[in-house]
């Protein structure tokens, strides 16, 4: 069947249900839809926890719909993606390619909160010297785990989407609109994105999970959303451009429609604030949800130039089938040689432990006798020798050591990388140097830095920054910063 006739199932998964979405193409044949729901554990912040159970809750939700995927396009978790827009001189890639030479910079200046990030490359716009591109990075274990599940089901075509890109579709779709300065603020059970959308090219990306305290989620959410209006206005468009408005879309499975919808129409802080409503029944039939609802907005044709986007290619390297059918057959094999071989290394291991165990116990035996041997010629101590000796104990022990403050720091930086550290026992500093995403990133650890450990007025054993971190700025979103110990 030609790939352009052959139907692409849509699945989009959270850590409690897994949505689906198929359009049918001919007269009357009735999309499929629906959602199953997922038991606790076998998914968690989106990443595979039971393949096992995973396999099986997919293979029953095929048979009970009458699906037989062949393509799959893969929503993934908002908290699996993340994007950054990167300039590249084109000469730098004039010979590799924009993918290879993103690659090449991964952990040099390409950073991403992966173990082994994935990066799938989209070229926004290019002059004759440079290039801007969209870097979607998620983690090589996380996609590779998906595919594996997919493997065994049969589907070898699995294209790659995210929740943001299919909800502006939607939006844009359903409302019509023309906005090219766009925020939109996705708001989840336990976290909340914004993405800008400039002239429909997704520019900047925030996820951010919410507090402890849940009657100050709508609080929390206002003062990002102010604070990224202002930071795009200052710093990413230098005054250039402003927001045109804000729109929120509620995904939380326990969230109320209306409150949500009262909570976020109009806000205080001068931006055109919109609440967009999913539309609850987008084809024929009943039974949608929010999960469903995202996977047959993925499914519709991308608004404007984010159709140069249409899914991400993040590159993996997958063995092909024979390679596969020869590590199952080398596994087998382990298997049944393990199998024997467990009936004789038991047996063997027991002897030879027994042999190991009273060989130590002659060895513990003769060392006990040196030590008693050696016990009656300890020299004997005056008291004003043990006294001397408590004494040094005591002020070792009340000296300050810089493990305990360095522990502080290092916990306070999460959205920053910490790439040197020094300690000048001197003047009781420690010399920290700091990368992150935004200079914005960068003071927003130094206050937090000062509001958490810095000395007040009131004693507090657990407060030691004597003075406002001094810093400098040594580089791109790089600065060394001293704190001074109390």
């Amino acid at each position: 069947m030609n790939d352009k006739k052959r139907p692409e199932t849509i699945l989009y998964f959270s850590d409690s249900s897994i949505g689906f979405f198929e359009h049918r193409n001919g007269r009357g044949r009735t999309d499929i839809h629906g959602n199953v729901p997922l038991d606790k554990g076998i998914l968690e912040n989106g990443f595979i926890v039971d393949p096992v159970l995973l396999l099986a809750r997919l293979k029953a939700l095929f048979k009970a719909s009458g699906l037989r995927p062949r393509r799959i396009r893969l929503v993934l978790n908002s908290q699996n993606v993340v994007m950054r827009v990167v300039d590249v001189k084109r000469s730098d890639v004039a010979e590799k390619g924009i993918a290879a030479h993103l690659d090449g910079e991964l952990g040099k200046t390409l950073h991403f909160p992966f173990a082994k990030p994935r990066v799938s490359a989209h070229l926004i716009s290019q002059d004759e010297q440079n290039a801007k591109v969209l870097a979607v990075a998620s983690d090589d274990r996380l996609l590779n785990d998906y595919l594996d599940v997919f493997d065994r089901l049969g589907v070898r075509d699995v294209r790659f989407d995210m929740p943001s890109f299919a909800l502006y579709s939607l939006y844009m779709r359903t409302t019509g609109s023309a906005a090219r300065n766009l925020m939109l603020v996705t708001v989840y059970d336990s976290y909340f994105t914004i993405k800008i959308f400039e002239d429909d090219i997704p520019i900047f990306n925030l996820v951010e999970e919410f507090e402890n305290e849940a009657d100050t989620r709508y609080e929390q959410i206002d003062d990002y959303v102010e604070r990224v209006a202002n930071y795009y206005k200052y710093n990413i468009s230098r005054g250039d451009r402003t927001l045109e408005k804000a729109v929120f879309v509620s995904q939380g499975e326990s969230e109320n429609e209306s409150r949500f919808e009262a909570a976020f129409t109009s806000r205080p802080f001068g931006l055109a604030c919109e609440v967009f409503r999913i539309p609850e029944t987008p084809t024929a039939g009943g039974g949608w949800n929010r999960t469903s609802l995202v996977a047959y907005a993925a499914g519709i044709e991308k608004a404007g130039n984010l159709a140069k986007i249409p899914w991400f290619d993040f590159r993996l390297d997958r063995p092909d089938r024979s390679v596969r059918l020869v590590k199952a057959m080398l596994a087998t094999a382990f298997l049944l040689f393990s199998a024997v071989s467990l009936l004789y290394i038991p047996y063997h291991t027991m002897y030879e432990r027994i042999f190991l165990v009273e060989n130590e116990n002659r060895t513990l035996a003769a060392e006990l006798s040196d030590l008693e041997d050696g016990f009656s010629r300890l020299p004997s101590f005056t008291q004003a020798e043990r006294a001397y000796s408590d004494a040094y104990d005591e002020l070792i022990g009340a000296k300050s050591a810089p493990a305990g403050s360095l522990s502080d720091l290092l916990a306070l930086a999460i959205d920053v990388d910490v790439l040197q550290v020094a300690y000048r026992a001197a003047d009781k500093a420690i010399v920290l140097t700091l990368t992150g995403p935004s200079d914005v990133a960068l003071t927003e650890y130094l206050l937090l830095a000062y509001e958490t450990y810095g000395v007040t007025e009131t004693e507090d054993p657990a407060r030691w920054i004597d003075g406002f971190p001094i810093y400098e700025s040594i580089g791109i979103h790089t600065i060394e910063v001293t704190f001074h110990h109390a």
